[in-house]
């Protein structure tokens, strides 16, 4: 025997167990139709439209909200690999540069103890020199009184 909704409660559950609206959706649905003075025993007919599209829409956005969460997390997760791996390249650079100057680490940490980190980076040439805007010789020619203008 098929269950057909007549009145509007029957109509909202009906919708309710079809699209797996969460309980408190369905409550403030019902209490829509309360505040505005419509019994829930009345005839759903008028309202089924209505009522289907309230449900599918509540659906919808349920739907994007938990694809939004999945997506959020997996962003997450992605940070934190793209952190972890920043780190690991930042200690084999260190690692790298601390091997290409040579020492022992006894020496470095002699270093280290007189304050210098070993941060210092030698550049050669002169840097003293100032640097201004380029100069030009150039003048602009401005034409004479027998010339065109």
């Amino acid at each position: 025997m098929p269950f057909e909704p007549r009145s509007i409660a029957d109509h909202i559950d009906c919708l309710a167990r079809l699209t797996s609206a969460p309980r408190s959706f369905v409550i403030q649905v019902k209490e829509l139709f309360s505040r505005k003075g419509i019994p829930l025993e009345t005839d759903g007919e008028p309202y089924v439209a209505a009522l289907e599209e309230a449900f599918r829409r509540e659906e919808s956005i349920r739907t994007s909200a938990h694809r939004a969460r999945r997506n959020i997390a997996s962003l997450h997760e992605n940070f934190n690999k793209i952190g972890r791996s920043y780190v690991r390249q930042l200690q084999h650079k260190r690692s790298a540069q601390s091997g290409a100057r040579g020492g022992s680490d006894g020496e470095r940490d002699r270093r280290q103890q007189r304050g210098w980190a070993g941060s210092h980076i030698a550049v050669p040439g002169d840097h003293r020199s100032i640097v201004t805007r380029q100069q030009r010789e150039d003048l602009p020619m401005v034409p004479g009184p027998k010339e065109k203008q």
